[in-house]
């Protein structure tokens, strides 16, 4: 039986979570230029005047490889390619962070898809180009990914950190065709290793491999099964903390959809103000030009006048 699914931004979301958690770890283990330095404003003013948010931003030093001095980078994952509208937004944000930090900047884009099904560059001036860093996160990489850490977990060697996260890294970039059978070797990777993760990076993972089972698993009865294997072996303490983060996202989903219709109505009511105001400048023009005439006449009928007078 197909289920309907819980979230709307299931791979957003596992970025998100494995970003915040862990955020050295992470931009380092996707390859990211650089090394992370400190979190950044990732609030953005969008040229219609509305709002929106970057992924990830933060500040990264220079890995004197790529990177050879401080940069403002945003991280941005993309799971659809960056079409022409998506790509004026990394224009925005690319404004923002030299607005907000002085700083060069870096947009780089982690996805599992090919680089050359998106748009890349945008040139705003000859002076005013952003140009996107796609991250090497396809098929190859993810499969290589995976054989490593099915080398370490089933040989029982020790499980770094790094490791540890490649498993919601590679869940959350696997390859779309192969996403169904890796799900249930991650989880059969999960469920070997849950015993001997610290708290943090428990709650990481339960939450990443939760929520894309949900994202890549049809099956009601299947989704099932394999969540209950998963929370069967999760500590009681990361569940709970789980369903209060999810309890936590569904309010910000409202607050976010109120605040959506909020400003689509506001703007709605910019262009009827600015259309109103355009009305009232042709009046006020028409105003001019009629008290023009009248000022004419006047002095016409005024001319009239004397001469009848002279006369």
């Amino acid at each position: 039986m197909k289920r309907e699914k819980k979230f709307t931004k299931h791979f957003d979301l596992s970025h998100s979570i494995m970003y915040h958690d862990y955020p050295h770890i992470y931009t380092k283990n996707i390859d990211v230029p650089g090394e992370f330095v400190k979190k950044i404003n990732r609030r953005v003013h969008l040229k219609d005047g509305t709002g929106g948010e970057m992924d990830s931003a933060y500040i990264a030093k220079p890995d004197n490889k790529i990177l050879f001095e401080v940069v403002a980078v945003g991280l941005e994952h993309q799971s659809k390619p960056v079409d022409p509208f998506k790509l004026t937004k990394f224009g925005d944000y690319d404004i923002q962070m030299v607005s907000d930090e002085n700083l060069p900047t870096l947009l780089a884009v982690a996805s599992h898809l090919n680089p050359k099904k998106s748009e890349n560059i945008l040139i705003r001036s000859p002076s005013d180009i952003t140009q996107l860093y796609f991250l090497d996160l396809g098929k190859e990489n993810i499969c290589q990914r995976l054989n490593r850490v099915k080398e370490i977990i089933n040989n029982n060697k020790k499980l770094s950190d790094e490791d540890a996260l490649d498993l919601g890294i590679i869940l959350l970039y696997a390859p779309r065709e192969h996403a169904y059978e890796i799900t249930y070797t991650i989880v059969d990777l999960y469920l070997k290793v849950v015993n001997d993760l610290d708290l943090k990076m428990e709650k990481c993972l339960y939450s990443v491999i939760t929520i894309l089972t949900d994202a890549y698993i049809d099956d009601e009865k299947e989704y099932r099964r394999l969540t209950n294997m998963i929370d069967n072996k999760t500590s009681q303490e990361v569940k709970s903390l789980f369903e209060a983060h999810k309890a936590t996202l569904d309010t910000l989903k409202w607050k976010e959809e109120d605040l959506a219709e909020a400003n689509q109505n506001l703007a709605e009511k910019q262009e009827e103000l600015a259309e109103t105001s355009q009305n009232l400048a042709e009046k006020q023009e028409e105003l001019v030009e009629a008290n023009d005439t009248i000022t004419r006449l006047k002095k016409e009928n005024q001319m009239l006048k004397e001469q009848l007078n002279a006369k």
